[in-house]
């Protein structure tokens, strides 16, 4: 947690799963009874009781450098976590104690995999984290932590271990699949190891047509090669085995995941087309689970858990795997079912992160006296809604909508908004361009949604209109769950309406109506050349006036609009006064005041604006008469009711994406706004943040707190502020002093009458109340029912933790 003055930020989410490059393992790892599940995420690790799919405990712990993980064999509770620097830790992952950490300490040398955990000592493998490199395993004394070399492997470039840990294979740059057999290391007293297990290595060459993607040795010594171009080569080891090579053929791309079943029947495999495929060795029949959430980057079999098989996924339009936000799918290998889903928030960044600051790094290195270290190069932004009654999140993910809970920190659901192949894409599929959606936001009530996607026409259709993008502005009606498998309820299309602002004309912002026009139901969008429309819903009866008429689907219709200019910009941006009558519009370094009436623009004359911005508008927001302009160079506090500069005037640098890095409290006129920027640490170039807390008219922050990570994306949030950070990793910004003025207010009104609640309950999250009401959170029997649902398995002392989180 970090502070300043009366205002604290705090991390409630712990990113993404991490990933093992390196080795065949993944992040999820059973306990030792096959009950309980332990998931790594970048900065916490999240403990489920399987039967009830719960997440029972969290333990907040610096994952992002681990490269393999396991259950320690002496004591069942007790998680090692090995990282890339040589660190192992010791975690008691189920114990309720003081400190979660029970020790750490330090090997002299890098490690990027673990074969085995062992009562007297630890057998891991070291090298550099690049492919194509040497390869050594290592044997460490788990009382001294002396290590000795047992041996070396030279030009690797994948390596992989048995399920029962008593095989590993090395494949080199000369196709050459090497074998050892580790069963000998179970002695761990023993003499010459080295000269022992070199006398049970194989060498077994292959033929390479392609690049090799993925390998896997079953515990009798069969290998498994996957290769770019979709076929599997099965080689059998084994000194006195004599049978020939076989080639598996189904996959039409690259394989990218392999592994035996402990009994050594079954082959599973996966890769880009999203299917997993089971592979019958000895009759070569093959079996399919189709359609999954993404490209199976991985399949694991615990040796804890051998009937469950683990899937790690990837989506099919991420950036690169550095930059993946995976999800984690636990399913039977008897009835092949889901038994578990883990997924963490899916934020989609502007620009890879990890290559464009590989990127970064190299032009700074060339030249750091001239690098301005307050300018990003690259925009790291990305976007999120907050739904007003339910609080949930929502983030724009490629062609749907993630819906996360923050109290319970879990995903709720993913929306599709826009059709794509429920296949994965390979080979020339991979050009054909899908949906992606950019914008969305929710009116007033909650009750709507409204979504902006577009799509391109794909390069393989080589038509004269290839460089054409299709716009789709949809508008969307929640319906509450109503069977048993859609347990969350779901949003229902009810308009579609293309190229809404005409062709080649996408739309920058989407804004809700303010509660005084129409009681907010409806929503103002902006192209990129300034142009606004006002939409709202036609309601049956005004259509249809027999009332004998079969009911009919509500349907949005344009209402108002001002025409685009013809200059386009991604500079533009707009705003819609609390009492509905002005809208002002920001178009490159302009502002103008419409009237949300006559949608003219009104005369200079008649009310002046000066020179506000100083470069090109990022974004606009209204704090009652108060204009806050945040530009590519300053963000400046404009009263519109006096017509004069507010004091608040700063020098700022921001990228396109700066409109998601402000945010506004209205209640309490605040706000918010990230600043990211680059920090020099260890002689390497890193992302860094700072975030101020302004009055509208004072220049003096209210708090400046310092982040350790840059920032995407910041929002209002039920009194405080809530942010993602470069990591996906949910954080606040809160004050104590706002809380308790708001608990001091609500004291005063204890002897009212109890008014009876207004507004609908979509989900089991707690609901807002309006403000005025000052009451921050209502409190009754079905604020509480998430906590008591499925607490099979649950420590009494977690559940409280669940009470006392949502009290407060």
């Amino acid at each position: 947690m970090v502070k300043s003055g009366e205002w604290s930020l705090s991390l409630a989410s712990g990113g993404k799963a991490v990933s093992f490059p390196n080795a065949s393992s993944c992040a999820s790892i059973f306990s030792q009874d096959g009950r309980y599940n332990i998931v790594l995420l970048n900065r916490q690790i999240r403990v489920y009781f399987v039967s009830t799919r719960q997440c029972i405990k969290t333990i907040e712990v610096d994952c992002s450098e681990v490269v393999g993980a396991k259950i320690d064999i002496m004591n069942g509770n007790h998680l090692l976590l090995f990282s890339s620097l040589g660190r192992i830790t010791t975690v008691n992952w189920r114990e309720k104690v003081d400190e979660a950490i029970i020790s750490r300490e330090e090997i002299k040398t890098n490690v990027v995999g673990v074969v085995s955990v062992k009562e007297k000592v630890f057998y891991l493998v070291s090298g550099k984290m690049q492919k194509y490199s040497l390869r050594t395993l290592l044997k460490v004394n788990r009382s001294n932590l002396e290590v000795e070399q047992i041996l070396n492997v030279d030009s690797v470039t994948h390596y992989t271990i048995s399920n029962d840990c008593e095989k590993i294979l090395f494949i080199n740059t000369l196709h050459q699949a090497i074998l050892y057999n580790l069963s000998i290391l179970d002695d761990s007293e023993g003499l010459n190891l080295s000269n022992q297990v070199e006398a049970t290595k194989e060498v077994i060459s292959f033929n390479a047509k392609s690049q090799v993607t993925s390998l896997a040795v079953s515990n009798s010594s069969t290998i498994a090669i996957g290769f770019h171009l979709g076929a599997i080569q099965i080689l059998y080891g084994g000194l006195l085995n004599s049978k020939p090579h076989r080639v598996f053929k189904w996959h039409i791309d690259q394989v990218k995941s392999l592994e035996f079943t402990p009994d050594g029947n079954y082959l599973l495999s996966g890769g880009l087309e999203k299917v997993l495929v089971f592979w019958h060795l000895e009759t070569d029949k093959n079996q399919f689970l189709p359609r999954l959430n993404g490209i199976i980057e991985n399949i694991t079999i615990d040796e804890n858990k051998s009937d469950y098989y683990t899937l790690t996924l990837k989506s099919d339009n991420e950036f690169s795997n550095n930059d993946s936000n995976l999800e984690i799918l636990i399913i039977s290998a008897i009835d092949l079912v889901s038994r578990l889903s883990i997924n963490t928030i899916k934020p989609k960044f502007n620009n890879p992160i990890h290559s464009s600051l590989a990127k970064t790094r190299s032009i700074f290195n060339k030249n750091p006296s001239n690098f301005d270290l307050s300018k990003l190069i690259y925009d790291y932004s990305s976007s999120f809604e907050i739904h007003p009654i339910t609080n949930h999140l929502y983030f724009p993910y490629d062609s749907s909508i993630q819906s996360y809970d923050p109290i319970k920190n879990e995903q709720n659901f993913m929306q599709d908004v826009a059709p794509t192949l429920n296949t994965g894409k390979v080979r020339s599929e991979t050009k054909l361009a899908e949906p992606v959606v950019s914008l969305l936001s929710f009116t007033q009530n909650g009750e709507w949604m409204c979504t902006f996607d577009s799509v391109a026409t794909s390069e393989v259709d080589n038509l004269l209109s290839k460089d054409d993008t299709q716009y789709a502005l949809k508008f969307w009606k929640f319906i509450e769950k109503s069977t048993a498998e859609d347990k969350q309820g779901h949003w229902e299309l009810t308009t579609k309406i293309l190229d809404p602002h005409g062709n080649s004309s996408p739309i920058v912002s989407i804004i809700p109506a303010p509660s005084s026009y129409h009681q907010g139901t409806a929503f103002l969008t902006a192209d990129n050349k300034g142009g606004l429309r006002v939409w709202r819903p036609r309601i049956p009866k005004e259509i249809y006036k027999n009332s004998n008429s079969k009911q009919q689907q509500t349907a949005w219709t344009l209402r108002k609009s001002k025409p685009s200019g013809a200059m386009e910009s991604d500079s533009v941006d707009c705003a819609w006064s609390d009492d509905g009558s002005i809208i002002i519009l920001g178009h490159e370094l302009s502002i103008s005041l419409i009237s949300s009436t006559t949608f003219e623009t009104i005369p200079y004359d008649q009310f002046k604006i000066p020179s506000l911005t100083g470069s090109k508008i990022r974004s606009l927001k209204l704090i009652d008469n108060n204009l806050i302009i945040l530009s590519k160079t300053r963000i400046t506090s404009f009263n519109l009711l006096t017509g004069q500069k507010n004091s608040l005037v700063a020098q700022v640098n921001t990228t396109i994406g700066g409109r998601n890095l402000i945010s506004i409290d209205r209640s309490n006129q605040l706000i918010c706004l990230g600043v990211n920027y680059y920090s020099k640490d260890n002689s390497d170039l890193n992302i860094k943040s700072k975030i101020f807390i302004f009055k509208p008219d004072h220049l003096k922050p209210v708090s400046v707190l310092d982040y350790n990570k840059g920032i995407s994306s910041i929002r209002y949030y039920n009194s405080s502020f809530i942010f993602v950070d470069l990591n996906s990793t949910i954080g606040y910004i809160s004050s104590s002093k706002l809380k308790l003025d708001k608990l001091d207010e609500s004291l005063l009104k204890i002897d009212e009458p109890i008014k009876p609640r207004t507004q609908p309950q979509s989900q089991s999250a707690p609901v807002k109340i309006d403000e005025s009401s000052q009451v921050v959170k209502a409190i009754d029997v079905n604020t509480f029912q998430p906590v008591f649902d499925n607490i099979e398995g649950i420590q009494i002392d977690t559940l409280f933790d669940r009470i006392v989180k949502i009290v407060n």
